[in-house]
């Protein structure tokens, strides 16, 4: 008895010791850097799409919907089948960002004057016509494309032994729905394609048996592969917001351990402030710790104080390079930086974030 006993504790102890050595996670909304930045385009306009008519209208809008979207990225995070699984939510501290960097000039003015000026007719817009039409209305650039998709329906019948050891059989409704798009941007003043990205993206939905009448329709399957077209053709051009999972790093010496689970704490419930100082004196007291140069990365990363962040990142990558996670940070820190020097060009700089009082 006294062994089994011995044992039970033994296990909680390694599960206790195991949870007090994981990276403990912070989801938060950051600037996300788009493929492709250009900083001389103020101005854009999106054209119907060629190709499948109807997809095209329902593309074009979508992506202009995005376009116009003030925190297009802010959003719950949905998983599972058309979003009906599990939600992450998370918080930005991104102070004064707005997605609509743009000035989006829809698509029915753009096909008014196509009509007016009978550009267009044969139905095939080049990137020569998309430029006239730019220029017309005062663009700096156009986006057109082409999109279409294909359905398919199968029956299915699967054969199967029940748990009172009988045979049945299952009857299943496979619905699915591919597209495959392309989009290019043509700067006005040269009609030049100055940026090209393609998407391809399936759904499918499943029920059997007397399920199979609640299945999806083609009309919802083309409209989740629709928006999946949109948001990355968008993202190749635009800035916005992305969710990352911070994981904040287990600091393991016994004078700063206690600092550092506190400072994750105040990171946890939004109180940076709090967290800032605690984070700096702990990399300072051990500054050869890549832990904590990355652990004070992240709150300079979450604040859009990205050349801050980019610092300490590199000395964590500096001082552990073989580590993807402090690689990782590096790059998407830079890419911020890169995505503030856009907003600035175009007049749309943020709000600099301040973490340090003034006792600091």
């Amino acid at each position: 008895m006294k062994t089994k006993v011995y044992g039970l504790i033994l296990i909680a102890c390694s599960m206790l010791l195991q949870h007090s050595t994981l990276a403990q996670k912070i989801d938060c909304f950051v600037l996300e850097a788009p493929t492709k930045q250009y900083n001389n385009i103020k101005k854009i306009g999106v054209m119907e799409f060629t190709g499948n008519r109807e997809a095209g209208q329902v593309l074009s809008d979508q992506i202009i919907a995005r376009l116009l979207k003030e925190d297009r990225g802010i959003e719950q995070q949905e998983t599972g089948f058309m979003g009906l699984g599990k939600t992450v939510e998370g918080v930005t501290h991104i102070k004064g960002f707005k997605t609509n960097v743009y000035n989006v000039i829809e698509r029915n003015q753009i096909n008014e004057i196509l009509k007016e000026q009978k550009l267009g007719l044969s139905g095939a817009i080049d990137e020569s016509t998309a430029a006239k039409v730019g220029a017309i209305l005062g663009l700096d650039a156009i986006i057109l494309g082409s999109v279409d998709y294909e359905k398919k329906e199968e029956n299915t019948k699967k054969s199967y032994t029940g748990l009172d050891g009988k045979s049945y059989t299952k009857h299943c409704k496979i619905r699915k729905i591919s597209s495959t798009a392309s989009m290019k941007i043509v700067e006005v003043s040269t009609a030049e394609i100055i940026g090209v990205e393609t998407a391809a993206f399936s759904n499918e939905d499943t029920k059997c048996d007397d399920k199979r009448g609640e299945i999806a329709n083609y009309n919802q399957l083309l409209s989740s592969v629709l928006s999946a077209t949109a948001k990355k053709f968008v993202n190749y051009f635009a800035p916005g917001y992305a969710l990352v999972r911070f994981e904040m790093e287990k600091i393991k010496l016994r004078d700063l351990r206690k600092q550092a689970d506190q400072a994750c704490d105040y990171l946890k419930n939004g109180n940076l402030k709090q967290a800032y100082p605690l984070l700096i004196a702990i990399y300072e007291a051990d500054s050869y710790n890549p832990k904590a140069a990355y652990n004070a990365g992240i709150i300079h990363e979450m604040t859009g104080l990205y050349q801050d962040a980019i610092n300490y990142y590199t000395i964590a990558n500096q001082l552990e390079a073989s580590n993807q996670l402090y690689a990782d940070a590096l790059k998407r820190a830079e890419g911020g930086a890169q995505t503030l020097a856009f907003l600035e060009s175009i007049d749309k700089p943020i709000e600099t974030y301040t973490l340090a009082t003034n006792s600091d």
